[in-house]
């Protein structure tokens, strides 16, 4: 899976990158949005991880860019948000999801698994859920496999 990460922290580009390489991702990180624009145009990802306050081109108006793109329109957006950072659905609906910062490897890897096993979706049409409540169901299902296998 090749990911297109998007976060002007350094720290959060590294941490990011090192999590995705574990699950066995290709991962493609960025300090702003217009080089995310331009990775973009190289290559459409298969996921885009974006920081909510991106500086130059914020993290929300690249996903809504990357959504009216036809090439990109499908790609999973999911907005990276600062852990006291308010979530404005209004502004995040037309992301896939929202991860808050900082990020965790059992966060990632709990929205990749079911981002990419549809038997792991919910019972729930997406459409009734909020992207918010599509990851908290994500991460719970991920304790319980952990849990299971322990």
């Amino acid at each position: 899976m090749y990911v297109l990460l998007a976060d002007d922290s350094i720290h959060a580009r590294r941490m990011g990158e090192q999590y995705l390489a574990d699950l066995g991702c290709e991962v493609e990180a960025v300090a702003d949005g217009a080089a995310a624009l331009a990775a973009l145009e190289r290559r459409v990802p298969d996921l885009v991880l974006v920081d909510a306050a991106l500086p130059g081109l914020a993290g929300i108006e690249l996903c809504r860019r990357v959504k009216a793109c036809p090439a990109s329109a499908a790609t999973p957006v999911l907005i990276l948000a600062g852990a006291l950072a308010p979530a404005d659905s209004g502004a995040l609906a037309a992301a896939d999801g929202v991860l808050r910062k900082p990020l965790s490897s059992a966060g990632l890897e709990a929205w990749l698994r079911r981002a990419t096993s549809p038997a792991a979706a919910p019972a729930a049409p997406a459409a009734e859920l909020t992207p918010q409540a599509m990851l908290e169901r994500a991460v719970a299902a991920a304790a319980a496999a952990d849990e299971a296998r322990s």
